[in-house]
């Protein structure tokens, strides 16, 4: 009989491969959008970065639950100290994924809200305008995006050193 934990892993491995590329096809999507000179071109661009932004949703609330899933089928302390276990690379991982979902609601929806009504303008008016410019050029959302990466990052090479 296959072991349960095997196939979840490999499909939990899958998944975040896919969640990856959604996070890099993202930021490449959006740096093209946000060079874009003609609103026809900014527009294609978005359209590209809008689904990866869907494989960014679908891929984190996916990798999160497979991961979670995989780790009480192999008996293990994923909420560490809180389950009796202790702070090893899976706990760490489980803080750090969550630390980003904040900037859900935080940053990126209210800002994206700015930046809606940013390009709603521009396209009303069949131009990149200054407003839409600086809507790309936002900073808070660009870190966000930065941490967002970063942490994804540590997370999978925590996943695959086990240094802990």
């Amino acid at each position: 009989m296959i072991e349960l934990a095997n196939p979840l892993k490999l499909i939990h491995a899958l998944v975040g491969v896919w969640f990856v590329a959604g996070l890099i096809g993202r930021w490449v999507a959006l740096g093209y959008a946000a060079r874009a000179s003609d609103i026809a071109s900014l527009k294609a661009a978005l359209g590209v970065s809008a689904r990866f932004e869907r494989m960014v949703i679908f891929g984190s609330a996916i990798v999160l639950l497979l991961g979670i899933g995989t780790a009480i089928v192999q008996g293990r302390a994923f909420l560490g100290p809180l389950q009796g276990g202790r702070v090893d690379w899976l706990f760490v991982s489980l803080l750090l994924y969550l630390s980003v979902l904040p900037l859900v609601p935080l940053v990126f929806l209210p800002r994206g809200r700015r930046f809606a009504a940013a390009l709603a303008s521009a396209d009303q008016q069949g131009r990149v305008t200054a407003e839409l410019t600086t809507a790309f050029r936002d900073p808070v959302v660009f870190s966000a995006h930065v941490y967002e990466l970063v942490a994804v990052t540590v997370v999978l090479g925590l996943m695959l050193a086990k240094p802990f």
